[in-house]
């Protein structure tokens, strides 16, 4: 299953602390889109880094695996840790004064990344639960 996969694989850790960086980093620019609701000429942005974490977990039933060394298989750690989210600006019709923020769209964002952000962080909480468990041989 890609759960126990996800959950005992060595990279998991990197992985979704990076998922937390990039949410941390779209909160703080959906926030930015709010702030300047207003503002003659301000376009609204958003981040996308879904794609990317998921060709760093893999798709389907399995991980991709990158060669590290020719003694060694795993998904390496420098492709976790370089990857950058893509910033674009949101295609939304403009208003008379050349803003294009909608602050409904906005809001929505905002509690998805939020529910994004829980998902990661209760992921990560029942990864450690569930090695303690297996180390101290209690059925959880």
């Amino acid at each position: 299953m890609l759960l126990d996969r996800l959950l005992f694989n060595q990279q998991t850790p990197s992985v979704l602390k990076k998922a937390l960086d990039f949410q941390s980093q779209r909160q703080l620019l959906i926030s930015s889109n709010i702030s300047n609701l207003d503002t003659p000429g301000y376009k609204a942005m958003d981040l996308d880094f879904s794609s990317q974490l998921r060709d760093a977990i893999g798709t389907g039933d399995g991980l991709n695996m990158k060669t590290t060394n020719d003694k060694h298989i795993g998904p390496g750690l420098s492709t976790v840790q370089g990857m950058q989210p893509d910033v674009f600006e949101e295609q939304d019709p403009a208003k008379s004064n050349g803003n294009n923020v909608n602050i409904d769209k906005e809001m929505m964002k905002l509690a998805e990344n939020q529910i994004a952000y829980n998902a990661v962080t209760q992921l990560l909480g029942k990864r450690t639960s569930t090695i303690r468990a297996a180390i101290t041989e209690v059925a959880q």
